[in-house]
């Protein structure tokens, strides 16, 4: 599917149709293809006069483009206008602005003036769809719209999260070419906001400032001292470490973990995940381990109150703990099993509160 070749041959003929104030009216073909680097740019030739982009009935003005007297733009069509054949349309990068123009108020190439797209690319993994993260929380790093002149936030405030790489583009400024990754973030208004940053500024690979990360989901770690790292770091995970310290000899095991999240929880107020919580299991996550006991009286506890305080639920956990069979006595025993424990308590994403809680022993076979 190309950028602007979207449409099927039945839905091309009613675009022709809709630009009925032109004849003559061919294709780009590299628009059609997305072909950035192939295809025929222009700026404006006079930003103090008026040139404006027409609809395709010649009968409305779209846009002026000394409104924009730094864009580049790219071509779309040619056609022609009452027997004169010098006619374009033409959109900039993001095709929020699209039309018909004389050529005569056009030159051809890249605008020298601000940041101009010379290409975008998809390709995975190298232009898309890797993990990268903001290291400093002292240095700006900007995430910016596609001409380079708003910014959309400060990357710095948002350390903890892990930004996937939507696609890349290739920006010339002043002469000089420079990658920049595309990003989506979730803002501190909660608002999903998405720009541009210079690949030099951001580092490869997940953020792990666990920190400051409202939560995790299970599949988003890497290995046992990963996710032992968010369980020591995480301001949302204090009852998950109050509760690792009922089972003082007994590590915590990510695999086991992610059993304990998705084949023996409760949950409540969840808008991902929906699908594990089913009569079945899913298969694999714990056949490494035997002997395990999952300790249901306590998710289901926790579930059903989740306003009570940490110290309550601490509480009725040692409780329920004690009923099932073991005690602080036999927990202290428990050296040779594993811990997988999994916790989402109480906490607001969204604006709404979710609650996870899976909790079990095993012993690795």
């Amino acid at each position: 599917m190309g950028l602007f070749g979207f449409m099927t041959i039945g839905q091309q003929a009613q675009a022709v149709n809709l630009d009925s104030g032109f004849s003559n009216v061919q294709e780009d073909l590299a628009s059609e293809r997305s072909e950035y680097t192939k295809m025929t740019t222009y700026h404006i030739k006079n930003p103090k006069t008026n040139a404006y982009l027409w609809n395709g009935t010649h009968t409305k003005r779209l846009y002026n483009l000394k409104n924009y007297p730094t864009y580049t733009w790219y071509l779309v069509e040619t056609g022609a206008y009452k027997g004169n054949s010098h006619w374009v349309k033409v959109t900039n990068f993001p095709q929020t602005k699209i039309g018909w123009i004389w050529t005569g108020y056009l030159k051809k190439g890249y605008n020298s003036k601000g940041y101009q797209v010379l290409t975008s690319r998809y390709a995975q993994p190298k232009y898309a769809g890797s993990k990268y993260h903001v290291t400093s929380k002292t240095k700006n790093v900007y995430l910016y719209d596609w001409t380079h002149t708003k910014v959309v936030a400060n990357l710095k405030h948002y350390t903890a999260q892990t930004l996937t790489s939507i696609n890349s583009i290739q920006v010339m400024h002043n002469g000089s070419k420079q990658w920049y990754y595309h990003f989506r973030i979730q803002n501190s208004q909660n608002k999903t906001v998405a720009g541009y940053v210079p690949a030099n500024q951001v580092a490869a690979g997940k953020s792990t400032d666990y920190a400051n990360k409202i939560q995790h989901y299970p599949n988003e770690f890497d290995s046992t001292a990963d996710y032992s790292k968010y369980l020591k770091q995480n301001d949302n995970q204090k009852l998950a470490r109050s509760v690792m310290a009922l089972f003082p000899h007994t590590p915590v095991d990510y695999e086991l973990s992610k059993a304990a999240a998705y084949n023996y929880s409760t949950a409540s107020g969840l808008r991902f995940f929906s699908d594990y919580f089913s009569d079945n299991h899913v298969t694999g996550l714990d056949s490494k381990y035997t002997d395990l006991v999952s300790f249901d009286a306590v998710t289901n506890y926790l579930n059903k109150n989740p306003k009570a305080s940490n110290a309550q639920k601490l509480t009725m956990i040692k409780s329920l703990l004690a009923k099932a069979g073991y005690p602080q006595a036999k927990r202290d025993t428990l050296s040779n099993d594993k811990l997988g424990i999994y916790f989402i308590n109480n906490v607001k994403v969204y604006g709404h509160r979710q609650n996870w809680y899976g909790l079990v022993i095993a012993q690795p076979k």
